[in-house]
C-alpha cells in the first residue's frame, strides 16, 4: 500500500524511536555492569531484539509504501508476520 504517512503516522513513528532510544540507553548502561551481564545476559539482548523490532515497526508506520518497508526487515520472523497485511 503506497500513501503519504499521516501526521498520526508521524507521531506514532517517533515516539516509537523514542522507546527504542531508551532501550537501547538502558541496556547499554546495564551492560557496563560484568555482573549484570553474567546473571542477566539473555535478558539484556532480549531488550536489544525488542529495540529492534520496535524500530522496524517505526519504520513501517513512518513509510510511504508500507509493503516494501516491510520486505526491508531484516528480522525474518517480524517480517514474515507484517507481510501477510501488508
Amino acid at each position: 500500500m503506497t500513501a503519504a504517512p499521516t501526521p498520526l503516522d508521524r507521531l506514532l513513528a517517533e515516539e516509537l524511536d523514542h522507546a527504542r532510544r531508551m532501550l537501547e540507553e538502558m541496556g547499554d548502561e546495564l551492560a557496563l555492569d560484568a555482573q549484570v551481564v553474567m546473571e542477566h545476559g539473555l535478558a539484556l539482548q532480549a531488550v536489544d531484539i525488542v529495540g529492534q523490532l520496535i524500530g522496524h515497526i517505526a519504520n513501517v508506520v513512518r513509510a510511504e509504501d508500507r509493503a516494501a518497508a516491510v520486505e526491508c526487515i531484516g528480522m525474518c520472523e517480524l517480517k514474515a508476520k507484517l507481510g501477510t497485511a501488508a
